[in-house]
């Protein structure tokens, strides 16, 4: 019994040590190999990560303006301005970017006094066309913007006259575009508002870009831009239709509650918590019927605006209406 284990060790052991000296051999006679693995690998590592730093946007020194951010935008009339979206097609290289120009109702900026002026951190024959559109919203279409653009500054310069406040009638006029700009809280050291306008930066990045963008023509954008701002104030047409019927209903509850209160009145000693009653039902009701008459002059307003709309499209289709022409953009220095 212990002869047959001994002699399964000894042919274990001889297995073993033939095991190691093929290993052994194989190792020797492919260090070449080995080496040239590992080099291999090596460069091909540092060949991918040139690739990638070649093809990843690398940042500029230019902070990025934050989108749907209103910015100070004039000296007076309380105006901002914003940028509502940018979108790049890097195959057919050229980018949308849309603007809005907040003011209060009473100051409203005109366009023509509204211009841009847009930069590229790398030299690049770059186009861009304004195109004033619906609502106080602009559309920047940059034409030829190759990849490695690194950044744009767009700087929207408000060219509108000071007025004295003083003056003008301190009563606001019926607002009839969609605000949905948010203010400026508080600015940095590299404050984009300046005395002569608002830089926008824009930092090449690949999260914006879609490939699957379609480059309308001026008139295109202008009809898109028309047609949504009538279907917005569709919306509010409705809602205030809406607001009506809730104003009646209200109307209706409160003559029953007069009646009612009279009816019970003339069994009641003390009549003043009665009368209080009756009397706020009426004041109530002078209040919804001021309510109404508010909704149906906004009604009519809209109205207004949306057949102004709609005669701007067919001036736009008839090409009576006229744009501005390209203009080139500069190398930012």
């Amino acid at each position: 019994m212990i002869d047959e284990i001994i002699q399964k060790f000894r042919s274990f052991r001889s297995k073993w040590q033939e095991f190691l000296k093929k290993h052994h051999e194989w190792y020797m006679d492919h260090a070449r190999q080995r080496k040239l693995i590992i080099f291999g690998v090596l460069v091909t590592s540092m060949i991918g990560l040139l690739i990638g730093t070649r093809f990843v946007p690398s940042k500029s020194r230019f902070q990025d303006t934050p989108i749907r951010t209103g910015l100070s935008f004039g000296k007076n009339n309380n105006a901002t301005i914003s940028m509502d979206s940018r979108k790049y097609n890097a195959n057919q290289k050229f980018m949308v970017i849309k603007f809005t120009v907040k003011s209060d109702g009473s100051h409203p900026i005109d366009p023509k006094y509204v211009s841009f002026k847009a930069v590229t951190l790398e030299g690049q024959d770059t186009k861009y066309q304004v195109l004033p559109l619906a609502n106080s919203q602009y559309i920047l279409l940059l034409s030829n913007l190759s990849k490695g653009y690194k950044a744009i500054q767009i700087k929207a310069i408000n060219h509108q006259p000071s007025v004295d406040n003083s003056t003008m009638d301190t009563e606001a006029a019926l607002d009839v575009t969609d605000s949905s700009s948010s203010s400026s809280s508080e600015s940095t050291k590299n404050d984009p508002v300046t005395k002569d306008g608002v830089n926008f930066v824009i930092n090449e990045d690949n999260k914006f870009i879609d490939n699957k963008l379609v480059k309308l023509s001026q008139k295109d954008y202008a009809v898109q831009s028309l047609t949504q701002s009538i279907k917005i104030l569709n919306k509010r047409i409705d809602k205030q239709y809406e607001n009506i019927e809730s104003f009646q209903k209200q109307i209706v509850a409160d003559k029953n509650a007069i009646q009612a209160a009279e009816k019970d009145r003339q069994y009641q000693v003390d009549q003043s918590d009665t009368d209080n009653q009756i009397a706020s039902a009426k004041a109530d009701i002078k209040f919804q019927e001021s309510s109404i008459k508010q909704s149906r002059k906004l009604i009519n307003t809209l109205n207004d605006q949306i057949d102004l709309y709609r005669k701007q499209i067919m001036d736009v289709e008839s090409g009576k209406y006229k744009f501005k022409k390209p203009v080139s953009a500069d190398s930012l220095r």
